[in-house]
């Protein structure tokens, strides 16, 4: 037998016993026994290892997937104890018998600085310096100055500010560990043979199997509804939490979840590793690791501030001592709240907090954006440039008109047409061979096709039986010189076509001329018009790039309601790259440091978009287009609705401006406190109870970009219960 089938087969003939280590997936217990029934071996079946599944789970090695924790905030004994020490140690300040109390804050730093001085120790040996450094000379110095209350203030405040500071961002990096655990662990997989139900690991189901989704259950990877009628919650990769009916035909996406009545039975289309939420995974973990111009600015103001500061405070410690002890003890002092005044906490997480809150936000609501780079990119956006089909548009399109202008018949000319058709991916394809299918014409299996070609911006060509077949737009069959062939009566109609919104295709055959001529239909996305007012009024410039004629691109336009001048058409990929490429080098020449950052972005979905995505300073994809442009993009609209754009402009401008807010408030802070250390009235544990507050109140005011999960909630209500969609046979 095959390996993969059954392994070996043991016999034990005293106790009549045989065992067979088989494969249940493709060799099932009962069927052995039937098997052996039908030879007339009387036979009972004692074990069947593959009925629960598990024999997978040791027979298959799953990839080792990284498990994120839920980010807990947890204060450690040792810190509690070094708070209440230097708690009890401020008594000190009521003087008389109670000044004797000062000496507890040396508990106070016996117990919360050896991990300081510990990771001090772990940098200073790399001949780096970090924040410990300075709190552990400024620790070392206070008690040096017998000033152990100030000591205790340092060690204690410090210890506890990472703490603080984990409370007040987990909730953001807890949203953003929520979506890399979305991956769908098992797959309940129908034997093809037999029917039963194996429990394989997600990661081992190859393409073209079929899956059963019963109610709760995840769907493991991309798919296609062959049975079944249930709905399913896609909130977890688009963000909105109203159910979405699937029945058969309907595409489903892996790690959403079936929440109706009704089992679903899936083929899926693709690996877990390829699915939706495989690729949102991705997206979210890259876009923890891409920095900022501006996160890399503050970072290398604080690389240079931060020395200065620290030299200037070693002359404070050391040069006024040649003046007399007293003067060298007063600047000893201001030279260690110098110390602590250095250290760039809250000038350092000023920025990267607010990103997590932002990136958090953003994909809360189904928008997966790559880094903070393109979150400051996209407040700064002041002209958009939208790609037709499939954004502006639903790119399902529907045959609208088909005529035979030749002698072969109507039957024959749409075979030609739907084998022209049957291999390409473009929506187009899909709704003629639909349209032909309406009409009862099927792929014809007698003719041959080869050397199928992709004409970019123009169409297809191949080879039927040895005859040279065109199909494409009106600037192909010009370029062909066959166009100027049409009868005039015809070449009205393809203009009376074009001028009705619908996108014009041709189809000839070597040696016969133009054959055929159709028209197809596009639905304008509802939300459309209304996001395109909504970005003009926020002075933002808008434009459609079509590669349609200029009467079907005028008649789109109109409907969303963008002037002849905001409309380019019979574009082909090149000068969609070119406009782009113009747009964004114009903005350039005109950048002066005292103005604000013009950027453009392109919106699109499809291949042919993807060079020009690549090109804009913010670009977008829609999550149901191509997944080239997906990850040529910047951001990915997952669940393809434009009115995320508008969300996603206000959530750019607000970053902008909480980064301002957080990094001016973090320096004023450190000028103000300099200040009072200078003119003598600053003391050590001011100056460390204002580097914490100060980093604190930065990381709340990042925070504030993430909504609470109730405001969600509400925003869902005012959406329709359940979403309905297509439910027909995808070819």
């Amino acid at each position: 037998p095959d390996d993969h089938i059954m392994k070996t087969v043991e016999i034990d003939s005293v106790k009549k016993i045989l065992t067979v280590h088989h494969n249940p997936y493709y060799l099932t217990a009962s069927s052995i026994k039937k098997h052996l029934e039908s030879t007339a071996i009387k036979s009972s079946l004692l074990s069947d290892g593959g009925a629960d599944g598990m024999w997978a789970l040791s027979q298959m090695s799953e990839p080792v997937e990284e498990i994120l924790e839920q980010h807990r905030a947890i204060v450690r004994w040792n810190i509690i104890l070094s708070g209440i020490c230097w708690m009890l140690s401020m008594l000190s300040y009521i003087g008389g018998k109670w000044i004797y109390l000062k000496y507890v804050g040396l508990l106070s730093v016996a117990f919360g600085l050896p991990p300081i001085a510990l990771k001090a120790y772990r940098t200073l040996r790399r001949l780096h310096f970090d924040v410990n450094c300075m709190m552990l000379f400024a620790t070392v110095g206070a008690v040096a100055l017998q000033e152990f209350t100030e000591a205790a203030a340092v060690t204690f405040l410090f210890s506890i500010s990472e703490a603080l500071e984990s409370i007040a961002t987990s909730r953001a990096r807890n949203a953003l560990s929520a979506i890399v655990q979305l991956r769908p662990d098992r797959a309940s997989v129908i034997n093809p043979i037999t029917k039963q139900i194996v429990v394989l690991p997600a990661s081992a189901v190859p393409i073209g199997t079929l899956v059963s989704v019963k109610t709760g259950d995840k769907v493991p990877c991309d798919g296609c509804v062959v049975e079944g009628q249930s709905t399913v919650d896609e909130s977890n990769l688009t963000g909105e939490s109203i159910p979405v009916k699937k029945g058969p035909g309907s595409m489903v996406s892996g790690g959403t979840t079936n929440n109706g009545a009704t089992q679903l039975v899936v083929q899926t289309t693709a690996t877990a590793d390829q699915s939706a939420v495989a690729k949102l995974i991705r997206l979210v973990e890259e876009a923890q690791t891409n920095r900022s111009e501006t996160e890399k600015l503050v970072d290398r103001f604080a690389a240079v501030y931060t020395p200065i500061v620290l030299l200037a405070a070693l002359c404070m410690c050391t040069i006024p001592w040649a003046f007399g002890n007293e003067k060298g003890r007063a600047w000893v002092m201001t030279g260690l709240i110098t110390i602590v005044i250095a250290c760039p906490c809250a000038l350092i997480i000023s920025t990267p907090v607010t990103y997590v809150a932002a990136l958090a936000a953003a994909a809360q609501r189904g928008i997966v954006i790559k880094g903070g780079a393109y979150l400051e990119a996209m407040g700064s956006v002041k002209e958009i440039a939208f790609d037709k089909t499939g954004t502006l548009t639903e790119g399902v399109f529907a045959l609208l008109h088909f005529e035979s202008v030749s002698s072969r018949s109507r039957k024959e000319v749409l075979e030609y047409l739907t084998l022209m058709e049957s291999p390409a991916s473009h929506p187009l394809s899909h709704a003629i061979i639909k349209g032909a299918a309406n009409e009862q014409v099927k792929i014809p299996k007698d003719l041959s096709l080869q050397n199928h070609t992709l004409l970019p911006g123009e169409g297809i060509a191949a080879d039927i039986d040895g005859k040279k077949v065109h199909v494409g737009n009106i600037r192909l069959f010009k370029r062909l010189g066959y166009y100027d062939e049409l009868s005039k009566t015809n070449r009205d109609t393809v203009e009376e076509w074009a001028q009705s919104g619908g996108t014009v295709g041709l189809i000839s055959i070597e040696g016969e001329g133009i054959t055929g001529m159709f028209s197809v239909t596009d639905k304008v996305r509802d939300e459309s018009k209304s996001v395109v007012a909504a970005l003009k009024e926020r002075g933002i410039s808008i434009k459609m790039l079509t590669g349609d004629l200029t009467p079907a691109a005028l008649c789109i336009g109109k409907q969303i309601g963008l002037s002849s001048e905001d409309v380019k058409s019979q574009l082909l990929p090149e000068d969609k790259v070119e406009f782009i490429a113009n747009a964004v080098q114009v903005n350039k020449n005109q950048k002066r440091w005292w103005k604000s950052t013009r950027n453009v972005m392109m919106v699109g979905d499809g291949v042919n978009d993807a060079p020009a995505l690549a090109l804009a300073d913010v670009s977008v994809a829609m999550g149901e287009g191509a997944a080239l442009a997906m990850e040529a993009s910047d951001v990915t609209l997952m669940d393809s609705n434009l009115e995320k754009l508008v969300y996603m402009t206000q959530l750019g401008r607000r970053v902008i401006r909480t980064i301002v807010e957080n990094v001016t408030f973090s320096l004023v802070t450190k000028a103000i406190v300099m200040g009072f250390a200078f003119a003598g009235r600053a003391s050590l544990w001011a100056a460390i109870v204002s580097d914490v507050g100060a980093m604190l109140l930065v990381t709340l005011n990042g925070m504030k970009l993430l909504p609470s999960s109730r405001k969600v909630r509400e925003n869902d209500l005012l959406v329709s219960p359940v979403r309905e969609e297509n439910c027909e046979h995808v070819v």
